[in-house]
């Protein structure tokens, strides 16, 4: 069976890059979670654990405020501005360890690249699914891999409020992506 008749063929070659860069980064996500608490601690005990953890959330709202700066146009920028503001807020209100912040980093950055695979849909029927349905699935199964594996690990627990972390990150980064598409749904 050939591509699907939404996609040429010219547009197979990209829709590969994109999955590859997607599932590229979800394994650094799953590889590194038996190193990241000792860098953690490492961090911790130099005393730039907070200074890092602000450092980065600092890059990536400026690298969310630039994404197609143009395109967005001033509704979506109120929106992206207003997501990033819920965002950085649950973030900063969050009981947690400062490590535990970067889910929100990461598994935004996760969402964010699921729409990115599913963003040259063009047929108005999947637009749904597409768009929003399927990256949200998608985020939170990742997120709950990532507890489970997590779970195997020395030094690691499971717990269900990082699955939680983990997709409301993951749903504001597929959002943020909307506010950045040419046509939303």
């Amino acid at each position: 069976m050939g591509p699907a008749p939404h996609l040429t063929s010219s547009k197979m070659p990209e829709l590969l890059i994109r999955r590859g860069v997607t599932l590229a980064y979800l394994l650094l996500i799953y590889s590194t979670l038996g190193i990241v608490r000792p860098v953690a601690e490492f961090l911790r005990s130099t005393g730039i654990l907070q200074i890092t953890v602000l450092v980065l959330f600092s890059v990536a709202i400026l690298l969310i405020l630039l994404w197609r700066f143009k395109k967005a146009g001033k509704k979506r920028m109120a929106v992206r501005l207003g997501l990033l503001v819920l965002l950085v807020g649950i973030a900063a209100n969050v009981e947690a360890l400062p490590e535990e912040r970067i889910h929100f980093i990461t598994y935004g950055l996760l969402g964010w690249l699921v729409c990115w695979c599913f963003e040259n849909s063009n047929t108005p029927e999947r637009k749904l699914l597409r768009y929003w349905i399927l990256p949200c699935l998608l985020v939170w199964l990742a997120g709950s891999v990532d507890e489970l594996i997590q779970w195997w690990l020395p030094m690691r627990v499971f717990d269900i409020r990082d699955i939680v972390f983990n997709a409301v990150a993951g749903m504001n980064g597929i959002a943020l992506f909307a506010t950045g598409r040419g046509n939303p749904p």
